[in-house]
């Protein structure tokens, strides 16, 4: 199941988080975010087990997708396309402009971004120490 976070959602999406990312709480204000309506915060649970989120920022013309992460236990089962998916159906229209940046190594995120249509349209020489960062675009159609 896919749905909007809870603030009791809170400390199981920083747990979550810091799987990826050591300092996931300071570098995410969760709590802030699922108050602020220009934050889109999905997670996905299956037998009420948090096992992924998407977080996106509605800017003033255009998302910007932050992050998906997921679970460890719950990789390469389809958490992330679904989550993406879910966003994409529910949340954009024809011409809506998405952006994200991924690093050049991260080859999952990478493959999912390409396979949602994502390109490549700006490379960050060393942004991630010796890997690039690809900044990456789609537009609805």
């Amino acid at each position: 199941m896919i749905r909007k976070a809870l603030e009791t959602d809170l400390e199981n999406i920083n747990k979550l988080g810091t799987q990826v990312i050591d300092n996931f709480v300071n570098t995410y204000n969760i709590g802030a975010y699922i108050h602020n309506n220009k934050y889109i915060i999905l997670v996905s649970e299956k037998n009420q087990v948090l096992n992924g989120m998407l977080i996106v920022y509605h800017n003033i013309d255009c998302y910007e997708l932050e992050i998906i992460v997921v679970d460890q236990n719950y990789r390469n089962q389809g958490v992330g396309t679904n989550l993406l998916k879910y966003f994409e159906e529910n949340y954009l229209v024809l011409g809506d402009e998405i952006f994200l940046e991924v690093a050049s190594n991260n080859n999952t995120a990478y493959n999912l971004y390409t396979k949602f249509g994502f390109e490549i349209i700006n490379i960050r020489k060393k942004y991630y120490g010796e890997n690039d960062a690809y900044i990456m675009k789609k537009v609805m159609k």
